[in-house]
């Protein structure tokens, strides 16, 4: 346990530098209503690391975080213009657009550079469990002078962060202050990009903001709530992704998902009267069955046009009742597609014993040749070999039984899904006629009058 402490702590206390400066920065990305504005700038980051990686630089050098910045300063001067074209163009179409070239971009740089692919994995999804001391004091300084700078001009950025430009002010000065503040988004995205890769910052900024603002429109109840979320988020993330050998991105992302999703019920089911309580709980029971009937039509047709083609949702079923397709086989055939699953366990044991024992050759210190290794990786090629060429088996016969269990069972579960989607769907429709009556007798009346 003590060991477990000692390697999440530097990287939990990274993710909680980042939710403290991130969180922030996204309640004023939501009130400008750009939220591509953060994974742009991020992608420009990459691309500018990308580019002084192809130059033989280190993502993480000071060469590499100066190509980053540049491009990321260069993002910056780009989001400040478009807010004059706003009147226009959607500022986040355009937001968009700019990550997409930036996207394309990192791809046209890296796609002749050595270990590219590998360049682009890291940038996406980050490095956050190898934070040294040094490098977590370095970002800790920079987030604390950048935090204490926008302390000191809050109330001019929050006055340029809304759709439109604040009364009272010139365009110049909005300008100016537009700059400031993506110039020091655009250094935060750049130093925080290497560490926790594009994905996560983007989670960071985004998701803490959003739930903050599903409670109130306070600028600080919703950074004390998004602080307190993102932090306990970040928490559940690294020890889920130490419990069950997972990619610590990924979980992250994921916890943070999982904390949105039950912070969108709570305050849809707990922090409401107990009228709308019971509105949106019919709602979102409706909503779940809607979606569950259309997987399963979907499911359905897919059966009855591709039988032989992967079945996700009835393998899920088969899987979970033990009722496979044996029951649409002949006993000839449900003789061959047993044993082929028995003689493919049988296989699977074997190359799991085989690597078991050179596990336990190697941890005891006793290495095995050369020779025994070779051929120890010959037997499992061979296991290997003949535990697909059992699959291929169970495979065909599979696909034999599911064409008729396509007529038998996918066509009846398709009509009945299609009916049950009929019924839920009724009241939608008698509520729309009846907006649409009323609509009318409203025009009515208002002919008559003139």
């Amino acid at each position: 346990m003590g060991d477990a402490l000692s390697l999440l702590m530097l990287p939990f206390a990274a993710a909680v530098a980042f939710v403290l400066i991130h969180a922030y920065l996204g309640v004023h990305v939501l009130r400008r209503r750009i939220v591509f504005a953060d994974l742009a700038l991020a992608q420009l980051s990459a691309l500018g690391a990308t580019v002084a990686f192809a130059n033989g630089y280190p993502p993480a050098s000071a060469a590499g975080f100066g190509y980053a910045l540049l491009f990321t300063a260069f993002g910056a001067m780009l989001l400040t213009l478009i807010r004059g074209v706003a009147r226009l163009v959607s500022q986040e179409a355009l937001v968009g657009i700019l990550y997409v070239v930036a996207t394309a971009a990192t791809i046209l740089v890296i796609d002749r550079s050595p270990q590219g692919a590998e360049h682009v994995k890291k940038i996406l999804i980050g490095s956050i469990l190898t934070v040294d001391g040094a490098e977590l004091a370095k970002l800790a300084a920079l987030y604390a002078a950048i935090g204490l700078l926008h302390w000191f001009w809050r109330r001019p950025l929050l006055a340029v962060s809304s759709e439109t430009a604040p009364a009272g002010r010139s365009a110049l000065a909005v300008s100016i202050w537009d700059f400031l503040f993506f110039l020091s988004f655009g250094i935060v995205v750049t130093s925080s990009v290497t560490t926790a890769g594009v994905l996560l910052v983007f989670t960071f900024l985004i998701v803490p903001a959003v739930i903050g603002f599903l409670y109130s429109s306070s600028v600080r109840i919703v950074l004390a709530i998004a602080w307190t979320v993102g932090i306990l988020a970040s928490a559940a993330g690294i020890a889920g992704s130490y419990l069950l050998d997972l990619p610590t991105g990924a979980a992250m992302v994921a916890a943070f998902a999982i904390f949105l999703v039950l912070a969108g019920i709570a305050r849809a089911v707990v922090f409401v009267d107990s009228k709308q309580r019971q509105t949106n709980m019919r709602g979102g029971l409706r909503t779940l069955a809607a979606a569950g009937l259309l997987l399963t039509l979907a499911a359905s047709v897919w059966l009855i046009a591709k039988p032989a083609a992967d079945q996700p949702l009835a393998a899920l079923f088969e899987n979970a009742t033990g009722l496979g397709p044996e029951r649409f086989m002949s006993a000839s055939e449900r003789d061959v597609f047993e044993s082929a699953g028995r003689d493919t366990l049988r296989f699977q044991a074997e190359v799991e014993r085989l690597n078991a024992s050179e596990r336990s050759a190697r941890h005891k210190g006793a290495p095995l040749s050369d020779e025994e290794i070779r051929r120890i990786a010959s037997y499992q090629r061979s296991f290997n070999e003949m535990a697909r060429g059992e699959r291929f088996v169970q495979d065909v016969l599979r696909g034999k039984a599911r064409a008729k269990e396509r007529w038998l069972v996918g066509l009846p579960v398709a009509i009945v899904s299609m009916a049950l989607l009929g019924l839920l769907a009724r009241p939608w429709w008698r509520n729309r006629a009846r907006h649409r009556i009323v609509e009318e007798q409203d025009s009515t009346r208002s002919s008559a009058i003139v």
